[in-house]
């Protein structure tokens, strides 16, 4: 008996997929004979859409039990069997042939695309150390407003894209990183904001480094606001306290009040349907991811269940058992707060567990 479409993501998460030879030949490859872009860890697969429902990113891996074949001209995933027909969303043609900008620089450095969505990364690498992720591998700098908007109107011009997110690695703790980082929510919020919808991925701050008080959060949002910022993420990540310590230290230095109370009033500022906060499944047990649930429903703002993605053999990746488990019940908290788990956009939902 075949399972639902979820369950097939969940699986996809885990296993990954196998694309046969003539899958392989029947699409778009880049300069290296690649078919998927080598981005950040949980974009780098294959963008799938399973019977024009389900959306999912799946990582390429010869030995899955999944595969991807062609046949009469249509993708078709299966296992022992046929189970459903795929669309393929490959990266754009600037991220295949790693198109670079005047200065060099490849426009992937500034700008990636999945899906329907832009993302702008105004920071090349992170200042901090989480041990989940794999950007503060990359040398840190700040890219300049100029080669991002560069990058951004080049991909707008030959692709597209209907949603924007300003994200990437967060700026060390000193007043010049942190107003160029202001300025960049500024200049692309003011000027791109109301022609398209624009959140931003942050952690929990005000205008200036250290200054974390209600009254510096509220201005802080505000600003935002008035700069035609449409929503905020700012990702509690973990629940558990001593894996929060191990896992996401400078994370957890700002300390899980400070995220609620930020999240709070971000709610406040911009609507509760405009908040969202990602928690990581399969770094620590079932019922700690499920208290992260419960408080951020209870504060109105949306839970985005993101499933870990291992950087090394350290730690498997949570299994489907594990994953449908908490998306299971994460349902049944969201609904008894009348909250929907988000994100809200149906492909970007391609690297977070749901239902559909």
């Amino acid at each position: 008996m075949k399972k639902e479409l979820y369950e097939y993501k969940l699986d996809l998460f885990y296993y990954g997929v196998n694309l046969t030879d003539s899958a392989y030949k029947n699409l778009k490859k880049g300069k290296n004979n690649q078919v998927n872009h080598d981005d950040y860890i949980t974009t780098k697969g294959l963008l799938l859409c399973l019977e024009n429902q389900v959306y999912v990113n799946a990582n390429l891996n010869k030995n899955s039990r999944y595969k991807i074949d062609y046949i009469d001209k249509k993708f078709i995933l299966s296992e022992s069997s046929e189970i459903c027909q795929v669309h393929i969303f490959q990266p754009p043609n600037f991220a295949l042939q790693t198109t670079k900008l005047p200065n060099g620089l490849p426009i992937t450095n500034f700008v990636n695309i999945h899906g329907d969505r832009i993302r702008i990364q105004p920071i090349g690498g992170c200042a901090n150390r989480c041990k989940f992720c794999n950007l503060n591998q990359i040398k840190y700098q700040l890219y300049s407003i100029s080669d991002l908007e560069q990058a951004f109107l080049y991909a707008l011009e030959n692709h597209g894209f209907k949603h924007i997110l300003i994200s990437g690695g967060s700026p060390r703790n000193n007043n010049s990183d942190f107003q160029y980082l202001t300025e960049v929510y500024q200049y692309f919020g003011s000027k791109y904001g109301k022609r398209f919808p624009i959140d931003v991925m942050l952690v929990p701050r005000g205008l200036e480094p250290g200054k974390d008080s209600k009254q510096d959060y509220y201005n802080f949002l505000t600003k935002l606001k008035s700069w035609n910022i449409t929503g905020i993420y700012a990702n509690l990540e973990l629940y558990n306290d001593s894996l929060r310590k191990k896992y996401i230290p400078q994370k957890d230095d700002i300390g899980k009040e400070k995220y609620y109370e930020f999240l709070k009033i971000a709610t406040e500022v911009f609507g509760k349907e405009n908040i969202k906060s990602c928690i990581i499944i399969g770094l620590e047990e079932v019922e700690d991811s499920l208290k992260a649930v419960e408080e951020l429903c209870s504060l109105g703002c949306i839970p985005v269940l993101s499933p870990y993605v291992p950087i090394d053999n350290k730690i498997p990746s949570p299994t489907p058992e594990m994953m449908k488990k908490v998306l299971i019940q994460a349902q049944k908290i969201a609904d008894k707060y009348k909250v929907a788990p988000g994100p809200s956009c149906n492909l970007c939902k391609h690297n977070t567990i749901h239902f559909n």
